[in-house]
């Protein structure tokens, strides 16, 4: 049963990476900003002071103009930076360019940048693969996120960032996989059950 559930997220990561590969890079930056936007203009974000982003790759959604919006209005953007194994912590980014990738190529902050502690997050984009419309993710399988939303205030609110082609009506899920409350693609928001719109 389990070899079933692992090889199931195995192939959706498969198909759904190839898919993702293959959007045109000017595609690509066209709904990564349409993306952001609406986050941009949602109680969500205008909400939040202290915001926790990820560094696109691999034809990610990018976040870099929530970055720059972030700094402008005098909010506080964190990045993560990998600790260990499954590990990672969130710090303190004021400028984009003194980032360095990491070994698996992704940027990240230095380690003399400061530290957001999880509980003083309010608002923490994640990154996907792919997510359905209860929240559920499937990530590149280290679980990193898996390991670090539970450590969020309650009132924190969790968005997930993906195209819409990547947007599936249930995705396989454990008692270990974690959910996000909202979700935004180049279309807008995507209602998520339980949970209400926060536009």
């Amino acid at each position: 049963m389990e070899a079933d559930f692992k090889a199931r997220k195995k192939d959706l990561r498969f198909e759904l990476l190839k898919l993702r590969g293959e959007v045109a890079p000017a595609l690509s930056r066209k709904w990564s900003e349409w993306a952001q936007m609406h986050l941009l203009g949602s109680l969500c974000y205008l909400s939040s002071l202290r915001i926790a982003l990820y560094a696109a790759f691999n034809n990610e959604v990018d976040t870099r103009l929530v970055f720059e919006r972030a700094l402008q209005e005098g909010k506080i953007p964190a990045f993560p930076r990998v600790i260990g194994s499954g590990k990672m912590i969130f710090l303190k980014v004021d400028d984009y360019r003194k980032m360095r990738p990491n070994r698996f190529g992704i940027l990240e902050p230095g380690p003399e940048s400061e530290e957001l502690a999880l509980p003083e997050l309010d608002l923490v984009v994640v990154p996907g693969v792919a997510f359905d419309r209860r929240g559920y993710r499937l990530g590149l399988g280290g679980g990193y996120y898996d390991r670090i939303l539970p450590g969020l205030k309650p009132l924190a609110i969790t968005v997930g960032f993906a195209y819409m082609f990547q947007v599936r009506e249930a995705l396989p899920a454990d008692e270990r996989d974690q959910s996000v409350k909202r979700l935004v693609t180049e279309q807008g928001f995507i209602k998520l059950s339980p949970e209400p719109d926060c536009r």
